[in-house]
């Protein structure tokens, strides 16, 4: 089943066109290894299927009421708060009540104050009358996947667990896309270790942009092409992808050579 139609999209920042009337379709269950050269639109789609920002022309349809997260290139290395405080921060709209839940246990471990407890208790109840209670319940769980220690400060930890910790952050909202953007930058070999397993078993549609060859042959089982404005779609792994890609391109060069050869003949003949 579809989630997402791009349908005849183009994107331009006021330069070259991006995005030239692409087209495509996502399917549920796929990972799509997201390939392009540098500059040539991959990161802006993604912020596109996000929802971040719009389409200059043309149209992304989305399947019902379907949830999309991203994982950024570029993660913020000085925010403040604990791990749990930017996990959560996905939940705009529950985020005050959880973070005056997550405040008031942290004390009643240090104090059995019973003003504290009923300030709790006030707090449990508006959790269970929102949704915000199962979102709690989701951050604790992605927390606890992705080996994070919630009461860390998020400005002390390495780069590779800042970048975890946005991981956790994009699925936290149990998302039915998940867009990775060169989800491996400043992981060491256990880590993308974890992340490709984890990945393999999240059985939830993945569209990802990486350099590390070795992640993209095992994880994808689709290629798309970001070229010259058009989203080019090859529907096997990685190394496949390079046999028929390069078949491509020695057709495409053929049919130019025959092109110059004709039109030299009509230019003698003029």
């Amino acid at each position: 089943m579809a989630l997402i139609w791009i349908n005849n999209v183009s994107m331009s920042f006021g330069g070259p066109l991006l995005l030239d009337g692409a087209t495509l379709q996502i399917e549920e269950g796929e990972r799509v290894g997201l390939l392009g050269r540098n500059g040539s639109g991959k990161s802006t789609l993604m912020k596109m299927l996000n929802g971040e920002i719009p389409a200059d022309r043309g149209e992304i349809v989305k399947s019902g009421n379907i949830r999309v997260s991203l994982l950024p290139q570029d993660v913020p290395y000085d925010l403040p708060g604990a791990v749990y405080d930017i996990v959560a921060s996905g939940g705009q709209a529950h985020l005050k009540l959880l973070r005056q839940y997550h405040d008031l246990t942290m004390q009643l471990a240090r104090s059995s104050d019973e003003d504290l407890l009923k300030k709790l208790e006030r707090v449990q109840h508006q959790l269970e009358t929102s949704d915000a209670w199962h979102f709690h319940q989701r951050v604790e769980t992605v927390i606890a996947w992705t080996g994070l220690d919630e009461d860390a400060e998020f400005r002390l930890l390495s780069a590779g667990f800042k970048r975890r910790v946005f991981f956790a952050k994009a699925l936290a909202n149990d998302p039915d896309l998940l867009l990775l953007d060169e989800p491996t930058n400043h992981l060491d070999i256990d880590a993308i270790l974890w992340m490709e397993e984890f990945l393999l078993k999240f059985g939830k549609t993945i569209m990802f942009v990486t350099h590390d060859r070795t992640f993209l042959q095992k994880m994808a089982t689709r290629i798309v092409e970001v070229d010259r404005g058009r989203l080019l779609s090859f529907d096997c792994d990685y190394e496949t992808y390079i046999e028929r890609r390069q078949a491509m391109l020695d057709a495409e060069e053929k049919a130019w050579q025959d092109f110059d050869k004709k039109l030299a003949k009509e230019e003698i003949w003029v």
